[in-house]
């Protein structure tokens, strides 16, 4: 249920964090607020302007539903008429001005589509095909990061919905190396849902690669927590999910993705159940913190056997403390993971075509454009796992 006007709520693994005021989302007047100069007073049909959720300015809230120009694809460029996309934690992290972003920019990084128009230069995409976007708007393309495929790392990166239009919008460009087709088996909704996959896929399959057998410990039920679940069960190994209390219907949910165990924390000795499943060792194989709070990272350390792994995938709003001599005398491989690059999406799409990953579970709502106030206040709230946008 949307939260009421004014109201605010609070998610964080270690503790609360700022809630999103829903009295600091508003919807603009176009006349005075928006931070484009539009060819329309309003949205109504009008050829020329769309609908569109925007960061205005630095500092928290400043989040409104406007009407903007509907952009036009330049040279090399696609138009993509949005059908979904996902409200992510990286979305909420800007509105709270706890994320590097440049405003005004529309919001919005987990998106799909078809495309409706494409710019000159491009033969090999056309009208109506299905498609979603990875998030790279652009890149250097010449250092050594370009040159590997580690794309991810290139200091002059920039992503869509952070400092480059984005998807929480009814058409966005793209340029059209970015684009993905969509596979016959995976929809729209599915669609939206392949960057977190990715994501996942990235960190669990190519920064360390997950075997069968394996115990998998991901703290943090979150929707990158429970993405990243997905793929450590679809890839053999036995998955458990740990959250706080406040996470109960995401712990419910990973119960239904069928993991091993879903743990509540603040009533269960987790490093004691651990031992449990992994009597021998003492610890889980990998671990991956997606909480990005700092009693995680300490139940990490607690968690993992020594020789194993630890994929640092959340993100955080400031520094954490680690007794950083547990990596030496237990022998840990932390290894960071960000991002995504071209081959995490393919692998990704492939394995929701071929039916290995379902993420039909983990999308908890498809709420109208229009709503998207309401919806980041509820993502906020933290009790679903993915809520997708789409314009009516």
């Amino acid at each position: 249920m949307p939260l009421s006007r004014g109201a605010s709520s609070t998610h964080n693994m270690a503790g609360a964090k700022k809630g999103i005021q829903t009295s600091a989302l508003h919807r603009a007047r176009p006349d005075t607020e928006t931070p484009w100069r539009l060819n329309c007073a309003s949205h109504s049909g009008r050829l020329g302007s769309m609908r569109a959720l925007v960061k205005q300015k630095k500092g928290p809230g400043h989040l409104a539903l406007v009407d903007v120009p509907t952009p036009e694809p330049g040279e090399g460029e696609v138009q993509i008429a949005i059908r979904a996309a996902g409200i992510c934690g990286t979305d909420i992290h800007i509105v709270h001005d706890t994320f590097p972003y440049v405003p005004p920019v529309i919001l919005g990084h987990e998106f799909c589509g078809e495309i409706s128009a494409v710019g000159s230069g491009v033969d090999e995409l056309k009208a109506g095909e299905r498609v979603m976007a990875e998030t790279t708007a652009t890149l250097c393309g010449t250092c050594p990061f370009c040159l590997s495929g580690d794309t991810n790392r290139c200091a002059a990166r920039t992503a869509y919905g952070v400092h480059v239009n984005g998807g929480f919008a009814e058409h966005v460009v793209v340029r059209k190396d970015a684009v993905h087709r969509l596979p016959p088996g995976v929809d729209f909704h599915a669609g939206a849902a392949t960057e977190p996959l990715a994501v996942c896929v990235h960190a669990l399959l190519e920064r360390t690669q997950v075997t069968p057998g394996q115990l998998v410990l991901i703290l943090g039920p979150g929707p990158i927590g429970l993405f990243a679940a997905l793929v450590a069960k679809a890839h053999g190994a036995v998955v458990v999910v740990a959250g706080t209390a406040r996470d109960a219907e995401r712990l419910k949910l990973a119960d239904t993705i069928g993991v091993a165990r879903a743990i509540e924390v603040e009533s269960t000795d987790l490093a004691g159940e651990i031992k449990t499943l992994a009597p021998e060792t003492g610890g889980a194989d990998i671990t991956v913190e997606a909480a990005g709070a700092a009693a995680s990272v300490a139940a990490a350390y607690a968690c993992t056997r020594k020789g194993g792994t630890i994929v640092q995938l959340g993100l955080f709003e400031g520094a954490v403390q680690v007794d950083y001599s547990q990596i030496a005398v237990r022998e840990l491989n932390v290894i960071g993971s960000f991002a995504h690059i071209w081959s995490s999406f393919d692998t990704a799409l492939r394995l929701m075509d071929d039916g290995t990953i379902d993420v039909a579970p983990l999308i908890s709502a498809v709420l109208p454009l229009d709503e998207g106030l309401e919806a980041f206040a509820r993502a906020e709230a933290g009790a679903d796992a993915k809520i997708l946008l789409a314009p009516s």
